[in-house]
């Protein structure tokens, strides 16, 4: 029999499936019993015409692995540990939880409080059975009522249901993240690929290399942070510290996967779950390569209320948390703009600060830049921010990375350093503390996550779940197609939505007819506007030293604008009018010369131009009452998942099926790839010096000869 402490994994015999099957007398056909240790036993009910379910009885110190996405309940018993969450006994609220191939599966703890409250009885588990279920049979809650008698008595019951999302299986039908939720059935319960299959999800040991792992640092910091939170707004008795005192702030700093996200989310379901009685809690995502509740290129303001038990990619399908606020800068590294980086920093603070008091408490999620001018940054959001405490992840020695490690964020090393803009700051006040938590990140070899994603994969998998989640309700060129039916391939999807016309020039008295005979939906942008409305345009550049702004060496006209948005991601923007400036050309159009530092809408897709109409075509998915917002289109460094240019599915069979054609501009399959291989090694490469001076100009070696 396996344990729960065996670190081996093997693939289970039908042997040993029968023998542990055995051990539950007068099974009918449609339940598949396994046990999978001493505490842990899974019932897999099959009926015919109702959506397959599993029940876990869980039992005192153990761990499970969920592997695919679910709907949980928890029935009766004691509560359980998900991701940092205490979830306790409640069948009025269902949590769908996502594991996917691309991240480490997610850990079920049951730590066992010694409550006899928590006491599970025949009665209560019928009763609770019925209540969630519409058919029960005797059979089910006898089998399940013997399996908590031969557990100890802190048990608890969880029911896993079919998580059907048609959002999902759009991102899914991508060819790079097909495999997202494929499951292997050699290590999981039920063994059954069929069950497996229907149900969407399977369960298996947790050990040593599988799973989320939590640290003794990771809980004290979480415990720490809570405490504070606990005594500041306890404190909070009089008027006069009500308005003088500043929530609780924690930043999470750290190099490149050393595990941010992870424990953020992690802080953020404990302070949600076991803190007390507040309910929400604010994050500042200040890392523009891969935030945690947006797509990349945006600084975003965003207040949790609910734990979080999935990916980043994940919230964008769920739709929830939104951004109360988001800034949009334009690149995946601030090193492409760090002048305007640190603005957009500064602006969406400032949003938090002006939030009504009392002020939720703050998490602040940096970049994994640790050195050079990343480094830098990091102080200047120390400075900004003014934590209380700092968590610093470390990477040990045998880990990928451990040379980028930050050194230690204390008083005495911030101030020797040199904030933004070379300042001094010797004479600088941190009252921070700091606190040292070791990366529990694994190398890709000892990693049991079997993914071939990369970062820009995982960028460009949120983004695509962005525009699926927000344009799967839109208006689209088939009318038959329901609310609830498949969406299909999401570039297929894309080219079924109905664009915006939205005007970057005067409107042409001829052309300025409200019907649109290209089955375009009219622009909410323009519904109360004056006819010489037009939105303004930016193309985010790096500031020069050299000239003022980019657009003194070019020729701005309404050609050359439309030609830079034709085919690319925007953003649609609150950008203020007096940044705003007419061109001297014909027909004339806004341009907005310097970067703007302003709101950030949303996102939308540039997918036609009509340079005759001086009409811009967008696919968006912001809702209509925001749109009247939006005054300007910002164009940075960020570019359209690969999907849009190398898979376009077309309905060309009968059935109205989508079917792969081949596109004109790619080659065959064969040649197709992600453009790039490995430079190899030049071993004959001379070592003797054979020009008077370097390539570069440098005279260095003419001096020394």
């Amino acid at each position: 029999m396996m344990s729960t402490h065996d670190s081996k994994r093997r693939k289970r015999t039908d042997a040993e499936a029968e023998l542990l099957s055995s051990e539950f007398v007068q099974i009918p056909k449609d339940i598949v019993c396994d046990r999978l240790s001493r505490n842990l036993r899974i019932l897999t009910f099959t009926p015919s015409n109702e959506p397959a379910l599993s029940v876990v009885i869980l039992g005192s110190n153990v761990s499970f692995l969920m592997s695919g996405k679910a709907r949980l309940v928890h029935l009766l018993g004691t509560p359980i540990h998900i991701l940092g969450a205490s979830v306790k006994a409640d069948v009025r609220a269902t949590h769908v939880l996502f594991s996917p191939t691309s991240h480490a599966p997610i850990t079920i703890r049951q730590l066992g409080t010694k409550d006899s409250s928590n006491a599970v009885t025949k009665e209560a588990l019928q009763r609770t059975i019925s209540d969630v279920l519409s058919s029960v049979s005797p059979t089910m809650v006898d089998l399940i009522w013997e399996a908590c008698t031969e557990m100890e008595p802190e048990v608890s019951v969880l029911l896993f249901l079919t998580y059907a999302c048609r959002l999902t299986d759009s991102v899914c039908s991508v060819k790079k993240f097909k495999n997202l939720y494929t499951i292997q059935t050699d290590y999981s319960s039920p063994a059954d690929a069929g069950i497996v299959s229907s149900l969407g999800f399977s369960f298996s040991l947790c050990d040593s290399t599988h799973g989320f792992r939590v640290s003794s640092e990771m809980v004290q910091l979480a415990e720490h942070f809570v405490a504070l939170c606990t005594a500041h707004y306890e404190s909070l008795s009089t008027e006069a510290m009500h308005s003088a005192s500043k929530p609780p702030t924690l930043l999470v700093a750290g190099p490149k996967g050393a595990g941010k996200s992870s424990l953020l989310r992690f802080v953020i379901n404990y302070f949600l779950t076991v803190g007390g009685a507040q309910s929400e809690i604010a994050v500042l995502d200040f890392d523009v390569g891969q935030p945690e509740f947006t797509p990349s290129a945006l600084i975003s303001l965003t207040v949790v209320q609910k734990p979080l038990f999935g990916p980043p990619f994940v919230h964008q399908l769920l739709g929830e948390p939104k951004p109360l606020c988001q800034c949009f800068v334009g690149c995946i590294t601030p090193s492409d703009n760090p002048n305007f980086y640190v603005d957009c920093m500064h602006y969406v603070f400032g949003m938090y600060q002006s939030m009504p008091d009392p002020k939720p408490p703050l998490l602040v999620n940096t970049m994994g830049w640790t050195q050079g001018l990343g480094l830098t940054l990091l102080t200047e959001q120390i400075i900004l921010v003014k934590p209380d405490i700092v968590a610093q992840l470390q990477l040990n020695a045998d880990q990928p990375g451990a040379r980028q490690n930050l050194p230690v964020m204390d008083t005495d090393s911030l101030r020797s350093m040199e904030g933004w803009h070379l300042r001094d700051l010797s004479d600088q006040e941190f009252n921070h503390q700091v606190a040292i938590i070791p990366s529990l990140s694994r190398s890709k070899h000892q990693s049991s996550v079997q993914s071939n994603l990369g970062a820009p994969d995982h960028r460009d998998l949120t983004l695509l779940a962005y525009f699926v989640a927000t344009l799967a309700n839109a208006p689209t060129s088939l009318p038959a197609r329901g609310r609830n039916d498949p969406l299909g391939h999401p570039v297929s999807h894309f080219l079924d939505c109905l664009p915006y016309r939205v005007p970057l020039s005067c409107p042409n008295p001829t052309s300025s007819s409200s019907d649109n005979p290209d089955g375009s939906a009219a622009s909410k942008l323009t519904e109360s506007a004056e006819d010489d409305f037009r939105l303004g345009v930016c193309l985010i550049q790096p500031k020069s030293s050299l000239f003022r702004n980019p657009f003194e060496l070019l020729t701005i006209d309404l050609d050359a604008l439309l030609a830079c948005l034709n085919a690319t991601l925007v953003a649609l923007c609150a950008v203020p009018p007096n940044l705003m400036e007419l061109t001297n050309t014909t027909p004339p159009c806004k341009v907005i010369r310097e970067n703007p530092v302003c709101k950030c809408i949303g996102l939308a897709i540039c997918r036609a131009i009509d340079p005759s109409a001086g009409l811009l075509y967008l696919t968006t998915g912001i809702p209509d009452e925001d749109l009247l917002e939006v005054t300007g289109i910002l164009r940075g460094f960020v570019n359209l998942p690969q999907c849009f240019f190398l898979e376009q599915p077309i309905p060309i069979q009968s059935d109205g099926e989508p079917k792969p054609v081949q596109l004109p501009y790619l080659g065959p399959a064969e040649t197709q790839g992600p453009g790039r291989i490995s430079i190899p090694s030049r071993r004959s490469y001379p070592r003797t010096q054979h020009h008077e001076f370097h390539r570069t100009g440098s005279s260095e070696a003419y001096e020394h000869s």
